[in-house]
């Protein structure tokens, strides 16, 4: 017997593992030629997303320069390259990370960035997290290479709250939506509704037309839910009879049953 507080529980631990999911680079990638089956450059090569993490031994630079030497490389290529890159982290400690996605266009020489905390109404564009990846080293290598580099700008930032870590949703949503008939041909803005609930309800559309148009990645989600709770250490680990409750849960259900207001607790 399961109780509420046990399935809230799972959910959080659900919206964990799907933030994992989003955030790989072969689903991604994936997923972005489902929608997208006639892009050009459909390479693993090409279709990168480039996680936040350090390897052992390496340092922040060896990984900025890692994208400046891709970012030089898809310059050459002709027509459009999409990609996905996270702010690369500054301590092995540190997990945060914030996704941004672009749309290389070397046609006309453009690069369009997709920065899910991206505030029309702040200096800069500044939001609650800072698109350093962006700023240090994406924009200034298209820039010497002779590009026009702008933001897709958000009518209203689609993260405004640190809670918000949905960073790897909204750039996979954005991007496709731009996507979508050569939308960032036409229009370099994008509506996201101001009240934090019409933002889930957003989300939870992508989520449910997602898992409903490629139902082989619900076996993704099922694995990751279930390794992320029997993996979990540290001084907030679990313990076995948690653990057991919670994997009685089936993610893909809590998930395509889940309303606005369970992802806001």
């Amino acid at each position: 017997m399961t109780t509420h507080q046990d399935q809230d529980k799972a959910v959080s631990w659900m919206l964990h593992a799907l933030k994992i999911v989003l955030g790989d680079e072969s689903i991604r990638r994936y997923i972005i030629l489902y929608y997208c089956p006639t892009i050009s450059n459909a390479s693993k090569k090409c279709i990168r997303t480039f996680d936040a993490f350090v390897e052992s031994a390496k340092k922040r630079e060896e990984k900025a320069n890692e994208i400046r030497k891709y970012c030089n490389k898809m310059s050459r290529k002709t027509d459009v390259v999409v990609f996905t890159a996270s702010n690369i982290q500054r301590t092995k400690c540190d997990n945060e990370t914030h996704f941004q996605s672009y749309i290389i266009n070397n046609t006309t020489k453009k690069l369009s960035v997709i920065d899910p905390a991206y505030d029309p109404t702040k200096e800069e564009n500044k939001g609650i997290y800072a698109a350093e990846i962006s700023l240090d080293v994406i924009i200034p290598c298209f820039e010497r290479n002779g590009y026009k580099t702008e933001f897709v700008s958000l009518t209203t930032p689609a993260q405004v709250d640190v809670g918000d870590v949905f960073c790897q949703s909204w750039t996979l949503y954005i991007l496709l939506a731009k996507l979508k008939q050569n939308e960032y041909f036409k229009n370099n803005t994008f509506e996201v509704p101001e009240d934090q609930l019409d933002k889930y309800d957003m989300l939870l559309s992508f989520y449910r037309q997602i898992f409903t148009d490629m139902p082989e990645l619900r076996e993704n989600l099922n694995v990751e839910y279930e390794g992320e709770i029997l993996e979990c250490r540290g001084p907030n680990r679990l313990s076995k009879s948690e653990k057991e409750i919670l994997l009685k849960f089936d993610p893909v259900d809590l998930l395509l049953g889940l309303t606005k207001y369970e992802m806001k607790n």
